[in-house]
């Protein structure tokens, strides 16, 4: 991770159960902040806000968060 990074996530895969099948939530993410940038996550309802902060948050976990090279921060 670049010293400039403060947040480096890579291929962040998210999904949840309902019922049987698995609803993908977060597909592939990449996302990155640098040292002193200001940044806004925005996007429709459902599209995965909440769960991107949460895992940002380590209130919740990725599916491949086992992946050491997935995230970093």
């Amino acid at each position: 991770m670049s010293e400039s990074r403060i947040i480096d996530m890579k291929r962040i895969n998210k999904g949840y159960m309902l019922g049987t099948e698995k609803v993908p939530v977060l597909k592939n993410v990449d996302f990155r902040v640098e040292k002193g940038e200001f940044v806004a996550i925005l996007g429709p309802s459902g599209s995965g806000k909440t769960t991107l902060m949460n895992i940002i948050g380590c209130m919740d976990v990725a599916d491949n968060a086992g992946d050491r090279a997935q995230a970093e921060a």
